[in-house]
C-alpha cells in the first residue's frame, strides 16, 4: 500500500509585496534602478492632488541630497535623500498610522483613475516600502499637517509578516502643509537612474498653476 501524500499549505500576506524589489517593479511598471524617479513623482503627484483638492495654489519644494562621496555611491555606502514639502492643508497623522496597515486600502482615489497622477491610487504605502526594499534600513520620515514627525521604519521576517517600526514625535516647527523625507540607497547593486532637475522641469512645464522650488543639496 502506497503512503499518502500529506501537503501543507502555508498562507502568508500579501502585504510584503511592497517591501520586495522584483514585486514592487512590477506593480510601478519600473525597473529597480529608477526607483528614485518613482518616489519623487509619487510625492510631488500627492502634493498637488492635495492642494487642488483644497483650492490652494500649489507651492512645492523638492530637496535633493546625496550622501557619501561619489566612489562610494558607486558602492553600497551611498544614499539619494529625496524630500518633498507642500503647502497643502497637510495630511492628518490619523491618515498616516492608517496608511501603515499593509492589509487594508487607504486612499481618496479608490474611484477616480488620471492618466498623470496617482495611477497606484495608494502611493504612499509603495515609497514606503521601496526603501527597504533596496537595502535601505533608515526610517521614512512624514511631518504631518498637525506638525507630528512620523518616523517610519519597515521590516519583513522571514514568514513574509510587515512590522512597522513607527514613532511619532511632537514639537516639530511646522507651519502647515506635508513633508515627506524617503531615503533611497544608491549602491552597485541598484544604482539609480536619477535626474531630478529633468522631473522638475517636466511638473513646471505640466503643471503651470503650481510653484516648484528645486534645493539640489550638497
Amino acid at each position: 500500500m502506497s503512503a499518502k501524500l500529506e501537503r501543507t499549505t502555508f498562507a502568508a500576506s500579501r502585504a510584503a509585496e511592497y517591501f520586495d524589489a522584483r514585486q514592487l517593479s512590477t506593480l510601478t511598471g519600473t525597473p529597480t534602478n529608477e526607483f528614485a524617479n518613482v518616489v519623487l513623482k509619487e510625492l510631488v503627484d500627492n502634493s498637488l492632488d492635495a492642494c487642488e483638492t483644497a483650492g490652494i495654489p500649489p507651492e512645492i519644494t523638492i530637496e535633493v541630497s546625496e550622501d557619501g562621496t561619489a566612489s562610494e555611491r558607486w558602492s553600497e555606502a551611498g544614499t539619494i535623500r529625496i524630500t518633498v514639502s507642500d503647502n497643502g492643508p497637510g495630511i492628518p497623522s490619523e491618515v498616516v498610522r492608517r496608511l501603515l496597515d499593509y492589509e487594508v486600502r487607504v486612499s481618496d482615489k479608490a474611484a477616480y483613475r488620471s492618466p498623470t497622477r496617482g495611477a497606484q491610487g495608494n502611493a504612499l504605502k509603495t515609497v514606503i516600502g521601496i526603501p527597504y526594499a533596496i537595502g535601505s534600513r533608515e526610517p521614512v520620515i512624514v511631518v504631518a499637517g498637525d506638525g507630528i514627525r512620523h518616523a517610519i521604519r519597515p521590516s519583513v521576517d522571514p514568514a513574509g509578516n510587515v512590522r512597522i517600526d513607527h514613532e511619532e514625535s511632537n514639537g516639530v516647527p511646522w507651519t502647515g502643509g506635508t513633508s515627506v523625507e524617503v531615503p533611497i540607497l544608491d549602491g552597485v547593486h541598484y544604482h539609480q537612474a536619477f535626474h531630478p532637475r529633468h522631473w522638475v522641469r517636466s511638473f513646471a512645464a505640466f503643471n503651470p498653476h503650481a510653484t516648484f522650488r528645486y534645493l539640489p543639496l550638497p
